[in-house]
């Protein structure tokens, strides 16, 4: 018996089981299956069905009639068409279809009857538009498109007003529809790697923003309006052709994280100065945590005396809402760094040269080597540098800005 054959087998003896326990969720993902094992279709009380990573290129009619299915994984195959009875499935309140593999260029009208949809992935396909009827789906609160052929948006697209999450990164769109707007619930906006020239002032309407990236397009000015999005904590606008920032960015009060590098910025906004992002109150403090040991520090002398006493294993630091945290190591000069948040574990990649600009982080090991205010080889930092940063922290409850960072791979 073959791989594949012993693959086909143990699928087969997993729905065996399922249809003698009226099991409710099934797990066929990464067998290898070329076709839809037909025993599946007597499995109609299944809620949850996992078809990703195989090698399936169609989808059985029969597949429709599961219709108490609320959880379809079908990412990752080699699916070149969704056919038109993906609508019966109207029970679904999660699909998924994107991943590396599927290649979709078309969707049906049908989708639109999805209406009990909460999430929604399609990236990584080859889809080059969207079907109106996408507007119906208004319970839908993630929708993944990143990775596609998409060069428009449809107007119903305004219509998803429960969305927090909206993924669009890699494709051709050169302008954003007006209905957007209507949006106001998102939180997430990935609009990295598209051709778009300009921002709507409208942007400025999505007050719920946290994140928002629009990474390598070709933005040379950004409307005064995005200073509004004061929930931002993350703004990433690497690889664009701005040459100015707006004066309004310093109302982003909240930012733990601006990307800028890549641009041809001759000089930034004096507004960025008095940023204060996550500053803890004059009189906080940190915890401090050697060898499984916390220790509360509220001042620099404090701080200072636990420093001296750093083990070989390092110190962690965290702040005093317990949302972020820094690890050292003293070393001499090959001392380093560790930062994590709620969305970042970045590590650190030598100190910032002498009259680079503020607020610049690598984003990843491509921009530092990219970067003229980067090192072109990663380098320690000494235990000065690090023991600064330590005071930084205590003092602001972010991220030290006197060192370079990049994500952690």
């Amino acid at each position: 018996m073959n791989w594949y054959e012993a693959q086909r087998r143990t699928s087969e003896e997993q729905i065996d089981t399922a249809r003698r326990t009226g099991a409710s969720s099934l797990d066929l993902s990464g067998r290898m299956l070329g076709t839809v094992p037909e025993s599946l279709s007597n499995l109609t009380a299944l809620t949850e069905l996992n078809l990703a990573g195989n090698e399936l290129t169609e989808l059985p009619n029969w597949l429709g009639d599961l219709t108490a299915l609320t959880r379809l994984d079908l990412h990752a195959n080699r699916l070149t068409e969704l056919p038109d009875w993906i609508g019966n499935l109207t029970a679904l309140t999660e699909l998924q279809l994107g991943g590396t593999g599927n290649q979709l260029t078309v969707l049906p009208e049908s989708l639109g009857n999805l209406t009990a949809l909460t999430e929604l992935f399609l990236n990584a396909n080859q889809l080059t538009a969207l079907p109106d009827s996408l507007g119906a789906l208004t319970a839908l609160t993630r929708l993944g498109l990143g990775g596609n052929r998409l060069t428009v948006l449809p107007t119903s697209l305004g219509a998803l007003t429960a969305l927090t999450w909206l993924g669009l990164s890699s494709n051709r769109l050169t302008e954003l529809p007006d209905s957007v707007a209507n949006l106001t619930a998102l939180s997430w906006l990935d609009l990295a790697h598209n051709q778009l020239s300009t921002l709507p002032n409208w942007v400025g309407d999505l007050t719920a923003l946290t994140q928002l990236d629009l990474s390598k397009n070709q933005l040379t000015v950004l409307p005064e309006s995005l200073g509004n999005l004061t929930a931002l904590t993350h703004l990433f606008l690497t690889d664009n052709r701005l040459t100015v920032l707006p004066e309004s960015l310093g109302n982003l009060t909240g930012l733990t994280r601006l990307d800028l590098a890549g641009n041809q910025l001759s000089g930034l906004p004096e507004s960025l100065a008095t940023l204060t992002a996550g500053e803890q109150p004059a009189n906080a403090s940190v915890q401090a945590w050697i060898d499984a040991t916390c220790i509360t520090v509220a001042d620099p002398v404090a701080l200072d005396a636990i420093l001296d006493r750093v083990p070989p294993s390092g110190l962690g630091l965290g702040s005093e809402d317990g949302e972020r945290a820094l690890f050292l190591t003293l070393d001499g000069d090959q001392s380093g760094l560790v930062w994590e948040d709620e969305s970042d574990v970045m590590i650190s990649w030598g100190p910032v040269p002498p009259g680079a600009p503020p607020g610049q982080t690598a984003g990843d090991v491509e921009y530092a080597f990219s970067d003229p205010w980067f090192a072109d080889e990663p380098t320690g930092l000494t235990e000065g540098q690090a023991r600064e940063a330590a005071h930084q922290f205590l003092h602001t409850g972010r991220r030290p800005t006197n060192v370079q960072w990049i994500d952690k791979p």
